[in-house]
This record gives structure tokens, C-alpha cells and sequence, in this order.
């Protein structure tokens, strides 16, 4: 067909094509830097991403793109030779140098990122501690997560039900998140879902804010005291899951 493409001289262009493309993004960089440092605060959200599965990836590439018009803010690039060829350590020190630039260049008052361990610990008691910038998780990531305990759960013999109700809890978990301002009101919320589940729409200390359910619906309800019904609590209930969830509910 006659169509150029990606050939052997292509790679022979980088003499030119690079620095005129390193060019390009640092001068549409800095014009939005140069818009997002007069805005009082700013929100990020940030992510990385390796270039091979498992722990033998080279390198990481961390972006931060600004939650309110889309831009992308930063991009870092960390090589393995300089974590002590770690591949684990990669996205840890991405993360320090990202936040090392946008606090030196933008109002920076939240960051958001999915539950990576190492970055939870540098926000809350690392580098990071004192800097007064919130560090939110990822909806997606923590629903995906969450759904993910349910259903290991569900596979367990006798335990199927949970499998029909891992979306519809989900879908709560998301609807707290997005309803509660507090850690309080998402208590009240979430723990509806084990009222919920077992058809008890009304409790001495709240009810369900769905509307009136259909008389001839077919859900398959489950029974409290049973073993799904006591598995479901412990997960909804678990300590550690709730220390974090804070962190759900600006929403993001």
C-alpha cells in the first residue's frame, strides 16, 4: 500500500524527534504550572506505571495530572540502577520527586494514589508527615480491592451467596463514600448494608434510604447467623480496612 512506517531510519530520527518533543512538553509544562500556582490549592492525582509485569520491571514512570482540568503536571521516569536495582522501590522514589517538584511549584493540598504501602507510609509518617498535603485513595482502586475480599470469600464452599451481592455492595461502598463528609456518617451508612442484606430495612438506629422495595422482587436474601451473613460482618467491620477509609471520602 505504500505506507510508511516504523522501519529501521525511524530510529535514526531520535537525534531530532527527542529534544524536539522534551521541548514541546516543558513549554506546556510550564504553562500550566504557570496557570495552577495562582489557584490556592491544588489536588493531583498520581499513579505509576512499570514497563514490564512482576518484580523485574527497569523502569517506572510516574504521572500526576491536576483533578480539575485534566492536565498532566508531571511526568518522572525512575531507572532500577538507581534504587539499588529494586524494582519494588521504583514508584516510592517517583513519588518522593514528584512531590519534591509540584511542592515547589504549585499550592499542592491533596494528593491522591492507589493504597501503594510504601506512599501511605511517607504521608503519614515519612518525609511527607509534616507537609499538611491530605493523601486520599483512589475509588476505583479501593472498590476494585474491596470487591476482590468479597469474592475470595464467596468461593469458599457454602459461602456462593456472597458472589450475588458483590456489586450491589460495592455500589454501597461507593454511595457512602460519595455521601459522607465525616468517618462518623460513613459508619452510619455502610453498616446498613448488613441490615440490607438479610431483607431488615428498618433498625432501632436507622433505616435504608432506598424506596420501598417490590413485593414480588426475587432476591436472594441472606440469613443472619449464618455463616455468609457472619463472613460479610467481618469483612465490613474489619479494624484495618476502616483505619483507612477516611481517606475514601473526598471522592476521588
Amino acid at each position: 500500500m505504500n505506507m510508511g512506517i516504523v522501519s529501521r531510519s525511524t530510529f535514526f530520527q531520535n537525534a531530532y524527534c527527542v529534544d524536539a518533543i522534551k521541548v514541546f512538553w516543558m513549554e506546556e509544562r510550564a504553562a500550566v504550572i504557570q496557570r495552577l500556582a495562582t489557584q490556592e490549592g491544588v489536588v493531583a492525582l498520581a499513579d505509576g506505571r512499570m514497563d514490564s509485569p512482576g518484580h523485574c520491571a527497569q523502569y517506572c514512570t510516574y504521572t500526576a495530572m491536576d483533578n480539575e482540568s485534566k492536565d498532566i503536571i508531571s511526568v518522572i521516569t525512575v531507572d532500577k540502577r538507581e534504587t539499588q536495582r529494586k524494582s519494588v522501590l521504583m514508584e516510592k522514589e517517583a513519588f518522593i520527586r514528584t512531590m519534591d517538584i509540584l511542592m515547589s511549584e504549585v499550592n499542592l493540598k491533596e494528593i491522591c494514589t492507589d493504597a501503594h504501602v510504601q506512599i501511605s507510609a511517607l504521608m503519614s509518617k515519612g518525609k511527607n508527615k509534616d507537609t499538611g498535603i491530605f493523601h486520599s485513595l483512589d475509588m476505583w482502586h479501593g472498590a476494585k480491592s474491596f470487591a476482590k475480599t468479597i469474592v475470595t470469600a464467596g468461593q469458599q464452599r457454602g459461602m456462593n451467596i456472597l458472589l450475588l451481592w458483590v456489586k450491589d455492595i460495592v455500589n454501597h461502598f461507593w454511595w457512602c463514600c460519595k455521601k459522607a463528609t465525616t468517618h462518623l456518617q460513613f459508619m452510619d451508612l455502610w453498616m446498613g448494608i448488613l441490615h440490607h442484606v438479610a431483607n431488615e430495612h428498618e433498625w432501632v438506629m436507622g433505616r435504608c434510604q432506598h424506596d420501598c422495595l417490590a413485593a414480588d422482587q426475587t432476591t436472594t436474601w441472606i440469613e443472619r447467623g449464618t455463616r455468609a451473613h457472619d463472613t460479610l460482618t467481618s469483612i465490613v467491620k474489619d479494624k484495618r480496612w476502616l483505619k483507612n477509609v477516611h481517606k475514601f471520602l473526598n471522592f476521588k
